[in-house]
């Protein structure tokens, strides 16, 4: 025997379904994300911290844009973005890092993300050296391991050693990184040599 009502309750169902048919999407796979919605991370870098994430997020998901956002601009701030290359950054590449500026630091990072598949890894590791916070200045030691799979036939997909961080607060509040200085510690080439080779 049926429930109380349950006949009624079964025709109502079936009246609201019909109501909306097959076009309500109630039962549909929902559509795909298109490329270009935000699956992005950016935060607004009011912390010197947020800008090193940021970065990090940048990186994972081969944001040009956001990357960038990253770095100084020397329009809205006090110093313009300097690049100091590890000593074999130097030996292979003298000649670019020597007005290496963030137009160059786009152009590597544009050309490094057209050189690898969408899903492949692409991560920054950071493990914190030293840290000295100031009001409007602050500057982050760290080792770091990046991890980038690539197209290039023959070029490892990692890179690590250390690197400094000299970042800047603007009037506006807005953290970016204005010195970058990359060291070699490690048997792995610096992120210094992914820069130069994806420069052009």
């Amino acid at each position: 025997m049926n429930p109380p009502g349950g006949s009624a309750a079964f025709l109502l169902l079936a009246l609201g379904l019909a109501q909306y048919g097959t076009g309500c999407g109630l039962f549909e796979p929902r559509a795909p994300e298109s490329p270009t919605q935000s699956s992005q991370t950016f935060l607004p870098p009011t912390d010197p911290l947020i800008v090193i994430s940021n970065l990090q997020n940048a990186i994972e998901q081969k944001s040009v844009s956001n990357y960038v956002q990253c770095l100084a601009d020397p329009l809205a701030g006090v110093h313009v973005f300097l690049f100091v290359p590890s000593s074999e950054g130097t030996a292979l590449y003298a000649s670019l890092f020597r007005n290496w500026s963030p137009a160059e630091e786009q152009a590597y990072f544009q050309n490094l993300t057209t050189r690898t598949a969408p899903t492949s890894i692409s991560k920054l590791d950071l493990t914190e050296k030293t840290r000295s916070l100031a009001a409007d200045s602050a500057l982050l030691e760290y080792d770091y391991t990046l991890t980038f799979e690539n197209t290039v036939a023959g070029f490892p997909s990692r890179a690590s050693g250390n690197l400094q961080f000299a970042l800047q607060r603007s009037s506006s509040n807005i953290w970016t990184i204005y010195r970058w200085a990359d060291f070699k510690t490690t048997n792995d080439i610096t992120w210094s040599l992914f820069k130069g080779k994806f420069s052009n």
